[in-house]
């Protein structure tokens, strides 16, 4: 199973960075998981948001944000909108449950009617 991310949305800020103290190369991301597999597709509501700066490769945890880092992800955030929750069966799964439904099949028909297929029992 994998799971990757949909980009909802991403920002550059012009605060410091409270590693680097530069002015260029924070960036506000924010991310949906999606979780595939080879049975299943799901984009979940799950949003992950993170602060990571370019100039010296660092992310930034919410316990070293400024009080202006703060004021602009609350900002950032009111205007990302999540995509909606989704399920999808992949094709395999559903070839998967057409042969088992045709193999019970088969069983009960042989099991309680072998008449039917020409067995004598």
């Amino acid at each position: 199973m994998s799971t990757d991310f949909i980009i909802l949305k991403e920002a550059p800020l012009t605060n410091n960075c409270p590693e680097c103290y530069s002015t260029e190369g924070l960036t506000l991301s924010f991310k949906q998981k999606k979780v595939a597999s080879a049975l299943i597709h799901r984009v979940t509501s799950e949003v992950v948001e993170s602060i990571d700066c370019k100039n010296c490769n660092t992310k930034i945890y919410p316990v070293r944000w400024t009080d202006d880092i703060e004021r602009v992800y609350d900002y950032h955030k009111k205007t990302v909108t999540p995509k909606k929750t989704s399920f999808k069966l992949t094709p395999l799964f559903i070839w998967l449950l057409v042969i088992d439904a045709l193999l019970i099949t088969g069983v009960i028909l042989y099991v309680k009617y072998p008449h039917l297929l020409g067995i004598e029992g």
